[in-house]
């Protein structure tokens, strides 16, 4: 399988982890918790078209976010990029983690009342995203698929 291919893999798989965890919580959010605005238009309308559209744009955009972190991650693999480790690219990780931090910020002034929820998707974006992806490449890479 030819390099670029293996990459594009490797970014679908953590795009589908994360478009999955991001989807089942916003489901959940919206059930047991929806906004006033939301509860407002229930009565009157098809929410169910809004969120069936809200899932899968959310779903597909993760995957297309984690493609392209995973050839990011590739190009600032660091070495031979063949040894799987907790961060085979340190400048990747500090670039997801500022990224995040730049996010950060401005999310928890928005969503004020739901910063548990913020703050749990976030360790898990950091998770999939700096620390999955980029041995998910160097996995990918080192497999004789």
């Amino acid at each position: 399988m030819e390099e670029p291919l293996r990459t594009v893999i490797a970014g679908m798989i953590g795009g589908a982890l994360m478009g999955m965890v991001f989807v089942t919580h916003l489901a959940l959010l919206l059930v047991y918790s929806p906004p006033r605005a939301l509860r407002e238009r229930a009565a009157e309308s098809t929410v169910a078209n809004l969120i069936t559209m809200a899932a899968l744009v959310t779903f597909l955009g993760w995957n297309v976010l984690a493609i392209m972190m995973a050839f990011a991650a590739q190009a600032l693999l660091s070495g031979d990029g063949t040894q799987l480790s907790i961060a085979p690219s340190p400048i990747y990780l500090f670039v997801v983690l500022f990224v995040v931090l730049f996010i950060s910020i401005p999310a928890f002034i928005f969503f004020r009342d739901r910063k548990q929820h913020l703050l749990g998707e976030i360790l898990v974006f950091l998770g999939i995203f700096g620390f999955l992806i980029p041995n998910l490449v160097v996995a990918i890479q080192r497999s004789n698929i």
